[in-house]
């Protein structure tokens, strides 16, 4: 007798284990058990999966009890990322010449540098008639410039019988012949130094020792990784006043602010500008030209029960499905509709309940369960 109590008490005790958010998402009871059930473990005639407590810990299956919510709305955009305006600059001799590296040798591309940096020169060099002019010019000129000081020091001597007028003026075009001989030297005898402007990652536009480079030939460039911005498309114009911040899929925790759009279409779209924050931990690198999708947060509001991105599937006819437990062991499909929030965030707008358990953690595994 104590032992039929015993048996009776354990199946009341495994049929009470429904859950209490066993129910679709007008309120309909969703039955513990089905008339079509096989008996036997796994998918079932009816599309539910019955699986043991045990192989549902190897699995890694966790469920929660869901709510609904009202968040602000997101909308998924495309975009690619592009160097800040203050976070790029081309590095670019005024003159023709031969590039020169400095005793560090030829900066490479990958390289981390920083503003001030010596990055190499570019020694003018012209053809030979005007490179003899050029040096016949300058020869002149510091002859002149020695004849000036001759000058000038013979009046000096003189003491008080001097002409101070005619001094000043031999001093006055002392300074002037040296700082043209100066001039001269810059571009003949003393070489272009070419300096970072500012801190970032250099790329090697083809600078090598001795390369003839014209003036306004770019040989290097510097991008600072942590000043980027994306550029985004759409054609809602209604979007525009409603955009603050957004994020990004290919990196979850970056933060986006919207800085506003440009004021003419390029192919028929409105290109909308986002500043990456530079306080953003971002576990991968975000490149130049790399395309991304944006999930920009919204003014208007929307109700719904927000769970993680992998707690979507898709069941056989390719439509999204959650996984409800009904009971201790047995798992349901539901089909839902739903919108992406963030990189790792739905919100399940249609087929869900409040107080529905789902399924968040082993979903997929569970999914190929047959």
């Amino acid at each position: 007798m104590k032992r039929l109590l015993l048996l009776i008490t354990c199946c009341f005790i495994h049929l009470s284990y429904a859950s209490p958010g066993a129910h679709g998402p007008n309120g309909e009871h969703i039955s513990v058990e089905s008339t079509h059930d096989s008996g036997g473990l796994g998918r079932q005639p009816d599309g539910a999966v019955i699986i043991p407590m045990n192989n549902q810990a190897l699995l890694g299956i966790r469920t929660k009890f869901v709510i609904s919510e009202t968040v602000a709305q997101s909308i998924s955009l495309p975009g690619v990322v592009h160097p800040h305006p203050e976070g790029q600059v081309l590095v670019q001799p005024s003159s023709n010449g031969r590039f020169e590296a400095s005793d560090l040798g030829v900066p490479v591309t990958g390289e981390r540098v920083f503003a001030g940096q010596l990055l190499g020169f570019v020694r003018y060099q012209d053809n030979a008639f005007e490179l003899a002019s050029q040096t016949s010019e300058l020869l002149a000129v510091r002859n002149k410039i020695a004849q000036a000081r001759r000058d000038a020091k013979r009046l000096r001597d003189l003491g008080e019988l001097a002409s101070i007028q005619i001094l000043e003026q031999l001093e006055t075009n002392l300074k002037t012949l040296v700082e043209q001989e100066a001039a001269l030297e810059q571009g003949l005898e003393k070489p272009e130094p070419l300096i970072a402007p500012i801190s970032g990652i250099l790329i090697n536009h083809q600078a090598r020792r001795g390369v003839w480079a014209e003036a306004g030939t770019t040989l290097f460039e510097i991008v600072a990784t942590e000043l980027l911005h994306v550029e985004a498309i759409t054609y809602d114009v209604s979007l525009l006043p409603q955009l603050s911040t957004a994020t990004l899929k290919e990196a979850p925790h970056s933060k986006l602010t919207y800085h506003g759009y440009a004021p003419q279409l390029s192919g028929g779209m409105i290109a909308l500008h986002f500043e990456v924050n530079q306080n953003s931990k971002l576990s991968t690198p975000l490149l130049i030209d790399q395309a991304v999708t944006l999930f920009a947060k919204l003014d208007s509001k929307i109700e719904g029960i927000i769970l993680p991105a992998e707690a979507i599937v898709k069941n056989s006819a390719n439509l999204p499905i959650v996984w409800i437990k009904v009971s201790a062991e047995r798992f349901m499909p539901q089909l839902i509709r739903y919108q992406t929030i963030s990189p790792n965030q739905v919100l399940i707008t249609q087929g869900l309940g409040a107080d529905n358990r789902v399924v968040v953690n082993g979903t997929s595994l569970l999914n190929q369960v047959r």
